[in-house]
């Protein structure tokens, strides 16, 4: 129970905190999965992504591999509920106010601002993945 808990904890902070979808969450996934936790090599990891990304939804997928290869069927489960609950509790919040909030600007200036960062990400990712990849 511990270590589902511990996978639960691992996707519900990476769902938290960042923002851009399942590739920006990638160099986040690879730093828990395979720098603090070692649960994978940077070699499993890459296979994995490569995997995964042959399917819909990466970040789920990720969650899914991951949560199973170290704690099998309740692992995953553990992991994709830890990597969703953040995503649906943010959009349920943001849906109860955001008819009042769109028509400010500093509001679209946020939503403007947040662009180029998910961009930077992904491009991170892809560098990373590649080096990784010896390519």
């Amino acid at each position: 129970m511990k270590r589902l808990l511990e996978i639960f904890g691992v996707f519900f902070k990476i769902g938290m905190f960042t923002i851009g979808g399942g590739y920006a969450m990638l160099p986040i996934i690879q730093k828990e999965v395979v720098d603090t936790k070692g649960w994978m090599t940077d070699d499993e990891f890459l296979d994995a992504i490569s995997l995964t990304n042959s399917l819909p939804g990466p970040l789920a997928n990720s969650a899914t591999f991951v949560g199973y290869r170290v704690a099998r069927a309740p692992g995953s489960i553990a992991a994709v509920l830890g990597a969703a609950t953040p995503s649906v509790v943010i959009i349920l919040l943001i849906a109860m106010v955001f008819q009042n909030i769109m028509d400010y600007p500093v509001v679209q200036y946020v939503f403007n601002g947040v662009r180029p960062a998910v961009v930077a990400l992904i491009l991170y990712a892809v560098v990373k993945l590649a080096k990784s990849a010896k390519i």
